[in-house]
């Protein structure tokens, strides 16, 4: 690179930070103010030196501290945990390799302690920066991923930014003050050049003022260290196939693309544009070099944490602010009043008399009264000679106002007692305690969701680092293929989710943790699968032992099975039978309805064979009439008569016992349509449908 275009670097990192600290120069001192605040540095330099000519105390009742200790110690007792899923239905194996990935990136770089110090030092000040960057000390190939924090004196960015992503932030500036041989391995292949820039000798700049080694004037000699981020676009072609909707970027030169399009005239070039990143390194006032996408990422490695930010606002100095700024006042006013009170305590033990001239006999023992103390009055003295000077009275409107500035600060913020853990009657269950902490908290969910936000953007940052590992270094870490899917530069087939719950220190707990989920969902998760994935100490036992427990168990289980296999045989066989029994049964009932109606049919030709007698005889009687005298006639026919009315009475009994056995064959019949035939039984019918005449049936 020439040296004219080092100097335009070096001239537009001057222009971008002078236009930057323009507009963030109202939110530096006020960050700095409340972060003293948070240390316990809260009376101003006026009142500090009223206070010591007045010979009084500097007293402070730091209420500010515990209030954000508590929202800091929530967020670290509750932390997130960043998991990839699949988006609709994609590749879960290729996720879990990713989680696995990133499970182990943070557990290594301590990465959720940085995300919880990012987020304290956010709500200390109001801006702090989440840092990436790669170390090749312990693999020169691949490197490993460290996260770093930012404090919010060691950067500056364009101030015209509002998407917290960084999306349309143009460039960011940061600085750190480094020793010779620091700065040297950071350069490698230009030690020489920054040893020799370090002996030619620097004085400091007037950039990056609140940083601490800036307000050191005699401290250690050091090196400017100047990292200047750009944030730039460019157009690339794009092939798009018309017919299916697919595109790929082209990545040779353009002849070679135009025969490409000649073997496929459906493909259309589209140019789209594409964002990166240039870094470039300035030590001191002397440009370095520049890279083009720093890490493998066309992206800042770095991501904002916030307390409160509203960008619409055109005041740097309010639009992004801590969680301090609105305890100031209370916490200020407290202090004033509990010294107050502390001076009239303490003027109630020397209140002093006031005494004539020779009034008592040693006048110094008035200087020296105190309990117990006597002092001698000379003869001869009036009454009321000496007089004792009544203390001043602290109004117990004072206590009420004190107690008052407390409430408002914790009021303010956010919180509540319940969020401290105090409760009404001491005695409620750890759900309903984590309920009413979670309810307490409900007022900074903003806060929370900034944070949700800042690491979901940092740990897609670092699966796209994770993505220029070679396919070796993943096997070694995770024990699977990556396979071709996990280098697939299209992040639009995964997505990270924040997930709330306990997070655990290693990938193992995070699975046990997530079976003992499981196990309480209902999904059959065994005791062999928990003992496995448990972190407990002499695992080798208690594994042996659940063993035998299991295996005790399935023995059991199985005598259980084979009893209740034998129980339902036995109860099948058994129901088997009654219904053998049943249909015997069935078939019995209607033969016999069978016979019965075959007995009718024999009744019914009886009856005709008797009417027909009955006839015979009444023509032979005729006959015996004409040989008869008038008297024998009146006597036969009465007789005649007789048998008649009784030869009706026989037939009327005879078609109500018919009329009987044929309902009786109705119901049979409708109940049975189907008969099955029995030759073997005596009283089967024969050809024709009647009765074997040799053995009638018995009604």
């Amino acid at each position: 690179m020439t040296v004219s275009k080092g100097l335009g670097i070096v001239r537009a990192y001057d222009d971008y930070y002078q236009e930057a600290y323009y507009a963030w120069s109202p939110f530096y001192p006020l960050a700095e103010r409340d972060l003293r605040y948070y240390l316990g540095d809260q009376w101003d330099e006026k009142e500090k030196r009223m206070l010591f000519e007045e010979g009084r105390n500097q007293f402070v009742f730091n209420r500010v501290r515990r209030n954000i200790n508590l929202i800091t110690g929530y967020q670290r007792k509750n932390r997130l945990s960043s998991v990839v899923v699949p988006v609709e239905n994609s590749d879960q194996e290729t996720a879990d390799i990713r989680t696995q990935l990133l499970l182990y990136v943070m557990e290594k770089a301590e990465g959720y302690r940085m995300i919880s110090d990012s987020f304290g030092g956010a709500l200390k000040t109001g801006f702090n920066l989440a840092t990436l960057y790669m170390d090749f000390r312990d693999d020169p190939v691949n490197g490993d991923i460290k996260i770093g924090r930012e404090p919010y004196n060691g950067f500056i960015t364009d101030p015209y930014f509002t998407a917290l992503d960084w999306s349309d932030c143009s460039y960011v500036i940061r600085r750190k003050y480094l020793a010779p041989d620091q700065a040297a391995s950071l350069l490698p292949g230009m030690e020489k050049e920054v040893y020799a820039l370090h002996k030619t000798g620097w004085s400091r700049d007037d950039k990056f003022t609140w940083l601490p080694y800036q307000r050191q004037p005699n401290g250690q000699d050091l090196i400017a260290f100047n990292e200047f981020y750009e944030q730039k676009w460019k157009k690339i072609p794009m092939l798009v196939d018309e017919e299916t909707g697919e595109f790929t970027e082209w990545e040779g030169n353009q002849s070679s693309m135009r025969e490409f399009m000649k073997l496929y005239p459906q493909l259309k070039v589209v140019q789209r544009p594409t964002r990166y990143i240039e870094k470039h390194i300035i030590l001191n006032d002397h440009y370095m070099k520049t890279e083009i996408n720093p890490f493998g990422l066309a992206e800042y490695p770095f991501v904002p944490f916030v307390a409160i930010w509203e960008p619409e606002s055109d005041l740097w100095g309010l639009k992004m602010q801590s969680l301090i700024r609105c305890m100031l006042d209370p916490q200020r006013e407290s202090n004033r009043r509990r010294s107050q009170m502390i001076d009239l305590l303490d003027s109630q033990i020397n209140s002093g008399w006031i005494a004539n001239e020779d009034s008592v006999i040693n006048p110094r023992s008035l200087f020296q009264a105190s309990q117990g103390k006597v002092i001698w009055r000379k003869k001869g003295a009036e009454p009321g000679a000496i007089e004792k000077i009544p203390p001043a009275q602290i109004p117990p409107s004072m206590f009420q106002l004190q107690e008052l500035f407390d409430k408002d600060m914790m009021e303010i913020v956010g919180v509540n007692d319940a969020a401290f853990g105090e409760t009404q009657n001491g005695q409620e269950s750890g759900v309903m305690f984590m309920l009413r902490q979670g309810a307490a908290l409900v007022n900074l969910q903003d806060v929370f969701d900034n944070l949700r936000f800042s690491q979901k953007c940092l740990s897609k940052k670092i699966l796209k680092m994770i993505q220029h590992w070679t396919p070796e270094k993943i096997k070694r870490i995770t024990n699977k293929d990556p396979g071709d899917a996990f280098y697939d530069l299209d992040s639009t087939k995964y997505d990270v989710t924040i997930q709330e719950g306990i997070l655990t220190d290693t990938q193992r707990q995070m699975y046990f943790r997530q079976l003992v989920d499981l196990k309480q969902l209902g999904v059959p998760v065994s005791g062999k699968m928990l003992a496995e994935a448990a972190p407990i100490q002499g695992k080798t036992e208690f594994m042996q032992q659940i063993a035998q427990e299991e295996q005790q168990q399935a023995q059991q289980a199985q005598k259980e099975a084979e009893l209740q296999q034998k129980i339902m045989q036995t109860q099948s066989e058994m129901a088997q039978a009654k219904s053998i029994s049943d249909i015997a049964l069935s078939k019995e009932r209607f033969t016999r309805a069978v016979a019965n109606m075959g007995l009718q049919e024999e009744r019914n030709s009886e009856a005709i064979q008797n009417r027909s007698q009955a006839s015979l005889d009444r023509v032979k009687a005729m006959k015996e009439l004409d040989s008869m005298d008038d008297d024998r006639i009146l006597k036969y026919m009465s007789i005649v008569r007789m048998m008649d009315e009784l030869n009706k009475l026989e037939e009327e009994k005879n078609k109500a016992e018919d009329l009987a056995v044929t309902e009786q064959s109705e119901k049979l019949n409708a109940a049975f349509p189907n008969p099955v035939s029995m030759p073997n039984s005596p009283e089967t019918p024969g050809a024709g449908g009647q009765l074997n005449q040799q053995q009638p049936a018995e009604v």
